[in-house]
């Protein structure tokens, strides 16, 4: 009998103490729509004559790379990924060890000596994923160690949006591979992902409205109906001259010839999933951006065209004009910088409440940013959004720390994850936060 009541007792406090997969109280308590934290939402966050600066910014730096006469990334940030894993123990998709040979390969196939060997004006044609090495073979630096295997491939750079232009500066040594650059990242993509834009195709893209996506996965279609690509928040494309009637808006995407030169083809997208750039600046239009995101799953640069916490809120701003760096590292100057040194967590909330404005204020660590919203109503907690992976736990003693993770954009408060008894000491996020970016 005292075996059965022992068992008994330890179901149900195991049971007490499970949480299911991916989940955080906060997520179960805080609600996860953004207009819930954002007042007056009709009010704008940002004034229409500074949003008209913005946006002039926005498009000389979106168009930046055609008009470039040299490399804007130098051959020790463009090959940087030799010096960091050419004496490292890295392993490969089999999760074994790569050899020096591999990362030799990878050099020679880079031809590392030759760069820059190209000045050429190009566009993403598709989706591209861009990497560090000229390979889609990826790189994890302990498949055994949460936060160092899978999913964090160190080879993927960025995802580069289908009609972004592009400067080709280098090309592989088997030619595959082109080294391409955006305004704010260099990496190796695939050559039938981009095509080369002439001066008249370059023209027309400049001299065009752009258009923003309200989603992901928006289809767009020729007027014979064949796909083209799928429209998502971040990026941009062009106004047809003639931008049709009715339910659907003309658009220009680039596409590929078989020459590998660009042209652009008109296609149709549904009014109700596109808005000229930049988007008015609303609350309620943040609010509708951020929940088209919410729960979608976590990827590190951009893998499987996912988005990590960088890319969320690189991807949110930019359909209001506002252009930021690609990386949280960056993105920590991309405005004021509000450090939080020798402050403690009432502090830091106190600091955040007084000089952050919800959706221009960014909240820092080493290694992860995200998007200020604001106090929930209820408990006046500071809530923030972001890309989350996951929470450092204790793990076991053989097997050391461990992560519990979250796995995809949600609305959480500072102290996320503080109900769990296996958090790791200084584990809260507000524990690590080191600063705030004022972008107002």
């Amino acid at each position: 009998m005292k075996k059965i009541l022992c068992l008994f007792i330890c179901l149900v406090v195991s049971a007490c103490g499970a949480s299911r997969p991916g989940t955080i109280r906060d997520l179960e308590v805080l609600p996860q729509d953004a207009a819930c934290y954002l007042n007056d939402l009709q009010e704008l966050f940002i004034s229409p004559e500074r949003q008209a600066a913005l946006y002039a910014d926005f498009r000389r730096r979106f168009f930046g790379p055609w008009h470039r006469q040299a490399p804007k990334f130098g051959a020790s940030e463009v090959f940087s990924g030799f010096r960091r894993y050419g004496s490292r123990r890295i392993y490969g998709e089999t999760n074994l060890p790569l050899t020096a040979d591999w990362i030799e390969a990878m050099a020679r196939e880079a031809d590392v000596s030759d760069y820059p060997s190209r000045r050429l004006p190009a566009v993403a044609v598709v989706h591209a994923a861009m990497r560090t090495f000229p390979t889609q073979k990826p790189v994890f630096l302990d498949p055994s160690s949460p936060g160092r295997g899978f999913p964090f491939d160190m080879l993927q750079n960025s995802l580069v949006p289908a009609g972004t232009p592009l400067l080709v500066t280098h090309v592989s040594r088997s030619g595959e591979w082109a080294l391409v650059e955006t305004d704010w990242a260099a990496g190796w993509v695939r050559w039938p992902q981009i095509a080369l834009a002439d001066p008249d195709v370059a023209s027309a893209c400049e001299a065009a409205p752009l258009v923003g996506f309200w989603a992901d996965k928006v289809p767009v279609a020729s007027r014979e109906g064949r796909f083209l690509v799928s429209g998502r928040v971040g990026m941009a494309l062009g106004l047809a001259d003639d931008p049709g009637s009715g339910d659907h808006l003309t658009v220009r995407v680039p596409v590929r010839d078989h020459l590998g030169r660009a042209r652009l083809q008109e296609a149709a997208v549904d009014r109700r999933n596109v808005c000229p750039l930049p988007f008015p600046a609303t609350r309620e239009n943040a609010a509708r951006l951020l929940n088209a995101l919410m729960g979608q799953n976590y990827g590190w640069g951009g893998l499987y065209e996912n988005r990590d916490c960088s890319a969320l809120i690189q991807d949110i701003l930019a359909p209001f004009g506002l252009f930021l760096p690609r990386n949280s590292k960056e993105q920590a100057g991309a405005g004021r910088f509000v450090s939080f040194n020798g402050m403690d967590g009432p502090q830091k909330e106190r600091c955040i409440r007084q000089q952050g404005v919800p959706l221009l204020a960014i909240l820092y660590m080493p290694g992860h940013v995200m998007l200020y919203l604001g106090q929930d109503p209820a408990c006046k907690r500071t809530v923030v959004c972001h890309a989350m992976w996951g929470l450092k736990t204790l793990g076991s003693f053989a097997e050391g720390p461990g992560r519990w993770v979250v796995g995809r954009t949600v609305i959480t408060s500072l102290e996320a994850g503080r109900e769990r008894s296996d958090l790791a000491p200084g584990g809260l996020l507000l524990d690590k936060l080191t600063g705030m970016v004022r972008l107002d």
